[in-house]
């Protein structure tokens, strides 16, 4: 299993404050270098002023410290490999779906042990997905409570139709039964908590941006026509379920 954890870079920054005390957190928690980064793009790392860049210099000033691959060569590398890599990793702002979902695959494969996050905004879908795994905020010093268990079970029954989609027919008739469904017992309709419950349970990045779609469009009044896609008394069996799984 990855060890997680991430930062949220105007945390690490902080106007430009507190950049340097920042990356000896990261680098403690890192451990011992060299570290691999994985930048999304390569041409804006080496542009001028590049964001990328500039972390790297903080967290591993030694040019022999850090190691620099496009992600999508570093998930070639790692396949290559085919064991858990033990070295540290940093993946540098990723924000695009194809980017944040190799990442995932590079976790669900288990190719890295430890793995650390930049994260650009604190709106970014790949937070969420962080949040959802477990993974520790090095600004904080924790991480989140895991997804609650009976909305972890719903959440199973969207990745078990996510082969077909989300926004469209059965994929879609069930994320908005069960959003229906959780509402009416006193869950909040809430876009975040959904999402770190989806990713928990093995959820994909472009999936994610359909459900969350689902829900904006829910809390604006929207009424989706869906077939049933569950009995009645679903609650109850996505309860038993949790208390199964614990």
């Amino acid at each position: 299993m990855t060890e997680l954890a991430y930062m949220v870079r105007e945390d690490w920054a902080q106007q430009g404050t507190t950049m340097q005390q920042q990356s000896v957190v990261i680098r403690d928690w890192l451990g011992t270098p060299p570290y691999v980064f994985a930048t999304t793009d390569s041409k804006t790392y080496e542009a001028d002023y590049s964001a990328d860049r500039e972390f790297v210099t903080y967290v591993a000033p030694d040019a022999e410290e850090g190691h620099i691959f496009d992600l999508p060569k570093l998930d070639d590398e790692l396949r290559r490999a085919g064991e858990t890599v033990d070295l540290s990793f940093v993946v540098l702002h990723p924000r695009e779906v194809r980017d944040c979902e190799l990442l995932r695959e590079i976790v669900v494969k288990g190719s890295v042990a430890k793995l650390f996050v930049i994260v650009w905004s604190p709106r970014d879908l790949v937070r969420t997905w962080l949040d959802g795994l477990g993974a520790m905020n090095l600004h904080t010093g924790s991480a989140l409570e895991a997804p609650d268990a009976i909305q972890q079970e719903a959440a199973k029954c969207w990745v078990g139709e996510q082969y077909n989609g989300l926004s469209s027919g059965n994929g879609k008739a069930a994320v908005v039964q069960l959003l229906r469904v959780f509402t009416a017992a006193g869950y909040p309709l809430d876009a975040d908590t959904w999402l770190r419950a989806f990713f928990a349970a093995g959820g994909e990045f472009d999936e994610a941006a359909k459900v969350a779609k689902i829900i904006k469009e829910m809390q604006g009044g929207t009424q989706h026509r869906v077939k049933a896609r569950y009995q009645p008394n679903i609650l109850s069996v996505l309860r038993e379920r949790a208390a199964d799984t614990r």
